[in-house]
């Protein structure tokens, strides 16, 4: 018996993963729904609309998931979109969806659009990421694309999505960024295609929870763990919701600061190595519903650096909007550190903050274009891998017997996204299969 802690996407996929295989699972999940980041919120307010809490997208190129559609049943509710991305710059927004959009790109001169196209290019024919791990994403996209285009492109870019300090982020942020985004390109580049599920990747939360209780999987909500027990360097139980059960193997799925606590004192040379490496960026977004559509972009990259928020997400020119009641989704991201004013910002204020820099943007917007708004908030959502620290990075398995850690914050060159973390599941499950199959050390006593 394997018992996973965590029901969101990884702690399901892995489930899933280690039933096909024949070992036997309990899911333990805090909250009272399952799907973690990926789960939905709810409007009643709007009929009982519901949608993604947060923005996921699902490429055409994503290969795991895919198969995963295959098992489930599901390849045949994806529905398949071509999408547009623009850029608002000092004020303005630009359309960047094709080729020759892009060689128009007001800011950067010719040399400077051509040396974007070479660093895409050379992301594409890079193939060991080794070497990129070593350097600061600012100094290699300086020498590929120019001071110039790093200064109007990249820096903004990078500078919202790590909270202002990028100096410690290696190349290959970008790298897997770039080559991950440019499989979606259809044949000859001219356009990207996305795909989505109707009801969102809760369609594939509930696929997996009911394949996981087909093949007689456990999974159990509302159930807080307190704490490990670890006896003779073994995992020996759990303490679930102030009660003591026998426990074998313990898989945590949860982020490494949140797993560190749930070790007891006889775990702590674990908790130490975990804590070599668990530094994380958290977010706060606004959901913005509206009545009408916003851009024709889905999404809308920030360079301008009065505007708080990463980018203008806007999901329904990627959904169809009969899929959410006819409304228009809007997201606006902001990923922060725990010292980020906007992660302790309130949501009224955090609301008009939002909406004020919104206006700013697209001056045309009213306030009857607005249905519903709805702030989430997440404290550890991006993993922080420092120039160099890959050989930091928290290894599946422990020291002590029975023991397994398994979160995003171990993905790595790859970016943390639906595919990543199903294929690392995959991954996973048959990492510790041989381990969690062999004999008990108590019956090993007993021969």
């Amino acid at each position: 018996m394997v018992d996973i802690i965590g029901g969101g996407i990884l702690g399901l996929s892995l489930a899933y993963e280690l039933l096909k295989r024949h070992i036997p699972v309990r899911v333990w999940e805090r909250s009272a729904s399952l799907g973690g980041l990926m789960g939905r919120a709810r409007f009643p307010e709007l009929d009982g609309m519901e949608c993604d809490r947060y923005y996921h997208a699902i490429l055409s190129s994503d290969h795991t998931l895919m198969s995963l559609f295959d098992e489930l049943g599901l390849r045949s509710r994806l529905r398949y979109t071509i999408t547009k991305m623009g850029f608002y710059h000092d004020g303005r927004i630009y359309p960047m969806s094709t080729p020759l959009e892009f060689l128009r790109f007001p800011p950067l001169r010719l040399i400077d659009r051509l040396r974007l196209a070479y660093t895409i290019l050379a992301c594409r024919r890079i193939k060991d990421w080794r070497s990129l791990e070593q350097i600061p994403v600012a100094e290699w996209l300086t020498r590929l694309s120019g001071e110039r285009t790093v200064r109007h492109v990249w820096a903004p870019l990078l500078r919202a999505k790590f909270d202002g300090d990028f100096s410690h982020v290696p190349a290959t942020y970008i790298w897997s960024r770039l080559v991950r985004t440019t499989d979606t390109r259809t044949k000859g580049g001219s356009r990207e295609v996305m795909c989505y599920l109707p009801n969102g990747y809760q369609e594939l939360i509930d696929a997996l929870a009911a394949a996981i209780r087909q093949r007689g999987g456990q999974i159990e909500v509302n159930a807080t763990i307190e704490t490990l027990q670890v006896t003779d360097g073994r995992v020996s139980g759990l303490v679930v919701n102030g009660h003591e059960l026998p426990a074998d193997n313990v898989v945590i799925t949860t982020q490494t600061p949140i797993a560190r606590r749930l070790l007891p004192p006889a775990a702590a040379s674990v908790a130490a190595r975990w804590g070599q490496l668990d530094g994380f960026l958290g977010i706060v977004c606004m959901l913005v519903v509206m009545r009408r559509r916003l851009t024709p972009y889905y999404t809308l990259n920030i360079t301008d650096e009065r505007i708080p928020f990463t980018g203008v997400i806007e999901t329904t020119n990627l959904i169809d909007p009969q899929y959410v009641g006819g409304y228009h989704l809007v997201y606006l991201p902001k990923y922060v550190s725990a010292e980020s004013p906007f992660a302790r910002m309130p949501d009224d204020e955090l609301r008009q903050v939002f909406l004020s820099y919104l206006q700013q943007m697209f001056p045309d917007l009213q306030q009857e274009d607005i249905a519903a708004i709805r702030i989430g908030r997440e404290r550890y959502v991006e993993p922080i891998h420092p120039v160099g620290a890959t050989d930091l990075i928290p290894p599946v398995t422990t020291d002590i017997d029975g023991l397994f850690l398994a979160n995003t914050g171990q993905i790595y060159p790859q970016l943390t996204n639906g595919e990543s973390v199903c294929a690392f599941a995959r991954s996973v499950a048959t990492q510790i299969q041989p381990l969690v199959t062999r004999p008990s050390s108590a019956a090993l006593s007993l021969i």
